[in-house]
């Protein structure tokens, strides 16, 4: 499970520069960059700082790549198959108990 990030594409819908963003959350723009390419995790404070900067929630911005909304829930197959007889809510063996 990693942390991954979606500031590419944020960034680029809102024709901001990684500097400007950088300058408002008070970050280094090479910090801002390692951040952005997944080379490193944002502490929760700087996460939180994006997101202010951004006006936008924690989970519009960062997710963890099995949580990725784009991707079927765990246990089910991209054609629906789910082989667990479990549905995406009861799946907790990945420490899950909410979605």
């Amino acid at each position: 499970m990693n942390l991954r990030n979606h500031l590419n594409r944020i960034l680029h819908e809102r024709g901001l520069a990684e500097g400007e963003l950088a300058s408002v959350c008070g970050l280094d723009q090479g910090h801002l960059n390692r951040i952005k390419n997944g080379r490193v995790k944002p502490s929760l404070v700087t996460a939180l700082r994006i997101g202010n900067a951004l006006g936008m929630p924690l989970n519009r911005i960062f997710y963890l790549d099995d949580l990725d909304p784009k991707r079927p829930p765990s246990g089910l197959r991209p054609d629906g198959h789910n082989p667990s007889g479990l549905s995406g809510n009861e799946s907790l063996g990945r420490g899950r108990l909410l979605r």
